[in-house]
């Protein structure tokens, strides 16, 4: 997989330079951030789920991968490397907040084995650093742009667990879980964008919308009696403000 995606980037880039031949390039540099809505896609990313243990110190999720919206931040930069007004290739760093809300509607009661009803929400956490590779194509609209955008991502596990406010039979809980998550996570990422030329006909405010998702092995993978096989996936809003980094030069 690491081979194939270094090929892919690497014929991109040819590709690329060989279209920009003759063309000024030019760096450019956003920073921007937003709402990100995380959750999980895949066979056993389910929309509800049940809870097991006896008391509060052993309450776990049977199925923590949730198919439930969880919303959160995301804060990050970009440089790109304009080869002509209609192609960049960006290096971003990120820092998104992943996961998903877990739909706990009950818990098994091993002592009058049956199911009691589960209130309130809970949340899996996972929050992480990434590293994004986009390649962006502009169409000029006027003075703005539009702009899609397709490329790879690969993300560093930061923080990860499940916590929430639970109320059952009436009595309410704290409910926390140490759970794990892939402590390394590459994926694809995919957007279109729009680009605001401000007053002094250099800079840009920005507002984009960004859909990732992983690849590869999920983390509860191997799980026995219960493995789950599914992917992250993120819905970002973002926007930011897009700098001209050689301005102070072509003035």
């Amino acid at each position: 997989m690491k081979n194939l995606i270094l090929t892919l980037s690497f014929t991109c880039f040819l590709m690329i330079y060989s279209f920009a031949q003759g063309i000024q390039p030019g760096f450019k540099l956003s920073l921007k951030g937003g709402l990100t809505m995380a959750n999980q896609y895949g066979e056993d990313a389910d929309s509800e789920t049940f809870l097991n243990g006896d008391d509060p110190e052993n309450f776990y999720a049977n199925h923590a991968a949730s198919t439930h919206l969880k919303s959160g931040i995301n804060l990050g930069g970009l440089v790109e490397y304009n080869f002509n007004k209609r192609i960049s290739l960006g290096l971003g760093i990120n820092y998104i907040q992943k996961g998903s809300e877990i739909n706990a509607t009950t818990h098994w009661n091993s002592e009058t084995q049956n199911y009691d009803q589960v209130d309130g929400t809970i949340k899996w956490i996972q929050n992480y650093w990434t590293m994004d590779l986009p390649l962006k194509v502009y169409f000029p609209f006027k003075k703005h742009e539009l702009h899609l955008l397709g490329g790879f991502t690969y993300g560093h596990l930061s923080h990860s667990e499940e916590n929430g406010d639970i109320e059952i039979s009436g009595v309410e809980y704290q409910y926390t879980n140490n759970r794990g998550a892939n402590n390394n996570e590459p994926g694809f990422l995919a957007g279109a964008g729009f680009n605001y030329l401000l007053p002094n006909n250099i800079d840009y405010l920005t507002i984009e919308f960004i859909w990732s998702r992983s690849f590869g092995v999920s983390f509860g993978d191997d799980m026995i009696p219960n493995p789950q096989k599914y992917y992250n996936q993120t819905f970002s809003l973002n926007i930011g403000y897009k700098l001209d980094l050689k301005k102070d030069n072509d003035n």
